[in-house]
């Protein structure tokens, strides 16, 4: 049961952005290792990110609450958010909250980091 609280948060950069992928589980035991790649982008001036969930497993709604406020901090520096590679499971729960109204939504990297 260790291993399903893991969550690593690999990043590249990209055109011009910065893609995080989150890969395991985001949830109240490991959401501030999400909190904090988020926090070290921004506080390094970088106002584009990707969020590939390829490999992203799970989302709790504290993971859902670091999405939200990273796209509400990214505008507010005058970039955007973006989401990628919904898993099924993953897109379900963003259709339930209703966060794919609310957030930039695509089906690959490549789309997303074309809305930059």
């Amino acid at each position: 049961m260790a291993n399903q609280s893991n969550l690593t948060v690999p990043s590249v950069e990209q055109d011009n952005a910065v893609v995080l992928c989150p890969t395991g589980r985001v949830d109240g035991t490991n959401v501030t290792i999400l909190q904090g790649a988020v926090r070290e982008r921004l506080e390094a001036g970088q106002a584009n990110i990707v969020f590939d969930l390829a490999d992203l497993n799970y989302i709790s709604s504290a993971g859902l609450r670091v999405f939200l406020m990273a796209a509400r901090d990214l505008q507010g520096q005058g970039g955007r958010a973006a989401f990628c590679n919904l898993s099924e499971q993953i897109r379900q729960v963003f259709e339930i909250t209703g966060f794919d109204k609310i957030l930039s939504v695509h089906g690959n990297r490549d789309d997303a980091l074309s809305t930059f």
